[in-house]
């Protein structure tokens, strides 16, 4: 997908997938009711809803599908964000490197497998699925949910680097969360309850506003921290934190709890001290 369409050299972007046991915890907590309609923390509709009245793409080829598109000025174009699924839409090249154009901007078409040599190349949209493992299968090119979770910068010359777009190093919700977990485990429930909601509930910018929860308990807290820090680099230090980081999950089967920790290179053991035993290797390794 390529992100901004006035920038030709642009990447584009295919970032890595999730894994179905997480997407599986959003489905647990909403039930009969998409996640995508119910936490606007799970998906932002940008390109969905700008695409509802173009042609059903069933039993249509991308070979001959140029007039399935919709126009957008490429100030006003934004990919979707959060969880991705099914057949996203964006900016599309032509056999020249240009991005296809309309009288009022930039047009905008369902994404086809364009990469590989598969025989899906050209001949497929790339219509993401939930699985994704190591099998031939799971492996697949469309397999597998992606995020993108952040906006594309505005003002980068190229689309990529210069970016006006923020690195995330602490938001204002994780010193709640952090505040709610904290009294939680002191057994103040109430309070925690509180916190958690305000961070649920504060949304107002766009529908639809999670609903407050009734209870909490730290297998919820622990939901909570997933649905609302998923990408930002926190899930590893959560998981160890609530005792989850030895479960199973898709490809990981490992319960050791050594691995909680990673091996000390040996140059840095050896750099530390010429006094033997003086920085001692992490158990286990």
């Amino acid at each position: 997908m390529y992100p901004r369409p006035e920038h030709l050299s642009a990447d584009g972007t295919d970032g890595p997938a999730i894994t179905s046991d997480f997407y599986q915890t959003w489905v647990a907590a909403y039930g009969n009711v998409d996640p995508a309609d119910a936490d606007p923390r799970f998906l932002q509709k940008n390109t969905q809803e700008a695409a509802n009245g173009v042609a059903d793409l069933t039993g249509l080829s991308p070979l001959n599908d140029e007039n399935n598109y919709y126009c957008v000025a490429a100030k006003d174009f934004e990919i979707d964000r959060g969880i991705l699924r099914g057949v996203p839409w964006a900016a599309r090249k032509d056999e020249n490197g240009a991005f296809y154009t309309c009288s009022d901007g930039y047009r905008i078409y369902p994404v086809k497998q364009i990469k590989g040599n598969g025989k899906d190349k050209n001949v497929a949209y790339v219509n993401l699925t939930e699985k994704v493992d190591f099998t031939n299968e799971g492996r697949a090119h469309h397999t597998g949910f992606r995020v993108s979770k952040y906006q594309f910068s505005r003002t980068s010359p190229n689309g990529n680097n210069f970016s006006s777009v923020d690195l995330v190093l602490m938001r204002y919700a994780e010193i709640y969360m952090m505040r709610a977990e904290a009294k939680l485990r002191k057994g103040d429930n109430a309070a925690a309850l509180a916190d958690v909601n305000i961070v649920r509930t504060s949304r107002t910018a766009r529908a639809p506003i999670p609903t407050a929860l009734n209870s909490i308990n730290l297998d919820i807290l622990y939901r909570e921290l997933g649905f609302e820090f998923y990408w930002e680099g926190l899930r590893r230090t959560n998981q160890i934190r609530f005792s989850h980081y030895e479960d199973s999950w898709t490809e990981k089967t490992d319960a050791n709890v050594n691995n909680r920790l990673f091996p000390i290179p040996q140059v840095a053991i050896d750099g530390a001290s010429n006094t033997p035993g003086y920085l001692e290797q992490n158990k286990g390794y």
